[in-house]
């Protein structure tokens, strides 16, 4: 059994001993809290240390909302499940919304329950993996960038391979570039090419690996930038978020800098690489639709617990002719745009012939809008190598 710290809440401890029959685990593996005022006051005095509170059918749906409230403040490393007999019916989106990581309705049975759980304690392990690395600091390592959109076509993997390309040339030391869209990523074929390996290959590596080894699991997409990613599978197995520190911390061992390109949803493996991740460009563009999802995104990372300093916004087509502007979204939002790509059409035009925007057309306005945002993470990670105002550099990052 795992070492995960569970809280069981329900007037009774029969709801406890149902979890740890559904886990497969000792009594003394789950613990019991007889009240939601139990949790509260075991959160305040230790909630970090408690990695999953599970609310049995008795806690009322407002009781669950301002624990997880609650939560989402004090120890936003903790997985709060909702458990129910019934369908939770109209309250799932408020529910959702203050922070409850999954609702289970036992009507369908004990599977989901146990899947639910299971899932859990992976994402669990997997915080606790990140939080150990956190006090790293940046010498002599590289820094992991991941990029992450809520809302398809913002143009993330158009950004994340141009970006990959332009670190690459700026800062003029090798970039490792992740798709962890593994059964159906599109990276690859920005470089007209396919990934000779796979992610979990990748995940199985122990950590420490040398260079050599690391590198020969990735493919050459140009100079000095290599890519990890898995052959198209709609039926690929989930990668494991529990590894997913590790492997980021492998390839920061190995790279100057590691662009991740997420998916488009808060999966157990994505928010995994978001936790280890030293900056995390979240891209919209400026329609209505766009800017909520980048309003949402930035509330639900930071109740995860990701701190507001490792979030950079990038506006994609910020140059569009529309009712809002990248000063109307910095006013409403109360946040800073750190980057703005414009519209153009070559942008299409270099999908469609799988090559890189940034090699085909480096004199365009979107090339330089990707070259600034290159330049400002050299300038926080790789101060060493950050270029001078004649194109060159001052000097280039080494590994110790």
């Amino acid at each position: 059994m795992t070492r995960t710290r569970i809280a069981a809440i329900g007037s009774a401890q029969s709801f406890r001993d149902m979890v740890v029959r559904t886990l497969g685990a000792a009594p003394d593996d789950v613990e019991w809290l007889p009240s939601v005022a139990s949790a509260q006051r075991a959160i305040g005095e230790d909630g970090a240390s408690i990695d999953i509170v599970v609310l049995g059918p008795t806690v009322r749906d407002d009781e669950a909302v301002a624990f997880a409230e609650l939560t989402s403040r004090e120890a936003p490393t903790t997985a709060v499940i909702v458990v129910r007999d019934q369908p939770v019916d109209g309250a799932f989106p408020r529910l959702v919304r203050s922070g409850v990581r999954d609702v289970v309705e036992l009507s369908k049975g004990k599977g989901e329950l146990r899947e639910v759980l299971n899932r859990a304690i992976e994402w669990s392990s997997g915080v606790r993996g990140a939080s150990a690395a956190a006090d790293e600091t940046h010498q002599d390592r590289g820094a992991v960038v991941s990029v992450f959109s809520t809302k398809g076509g913002t143009g993330k993997t158009f950004l994340s391979c141009n970006l990959a390309a332009a670190l690459a040339e700026r800062a003029g030391s090798p970039v490792a570039l992740v798709d962890l869209d593994h059964d159906l990523g599109d990276v690859f074929a920005y470089f007209g090419t396919s990934p000779r390996r796979t992610l979990a290959e990748l995940l199985a590596l122990e950590e420490g690996a040398n260079v050599e080894d690391v590198t020969q699991l990735g493919t050459p997409l140009m100079e000095n930038v290599t890519g990890f990613g898995s052959p198209p599978d709609p039926q690929a197995e989930p990668l494991s978020s529990s590894a997913m520190p590790k492997m980021l911390r492998t390839l920061r061992d190995a790279f100057t800098f590691t662009i991740v390109d997420a998916t488009c949803d808060y999966s157990d493996h994505v928010l995994a690489s978001l936790d280890v991740s030293d900056a995390i460009c979240l891209v919209s563009g400026l329609d209505a639709i766009g800017v909520r999802h980048l309003s949402i995104a930035m509330q639900t990372l930071q109740r995860l617990g990701i701190p507001r300093e490792r979030l950079r916004v990038v506006l994609n087509r910020a140059d569009s002719k529309v009712d809002l502007t990248p000063e109307d979204i910095e006013r409403l939002l109360g946040l800073r745009v750190d980057a703005r790509i414009p519209s153009s059409a070559l942008v299409p035009r270099s999908v469609n012939r799988a090559r890189l925007l940034w090699v085909e057309e480096r004199r365009s306005e979107v090339a330089k809008g990707i070259e600034g945002l290159a330049d400002l993470l050299c300038a926080e990670f790789a101060p060493e190598s950050v270029p001078t105002s004649s194109g060159g550099k001052t000097r280039r990052w080494r590994k110790g």
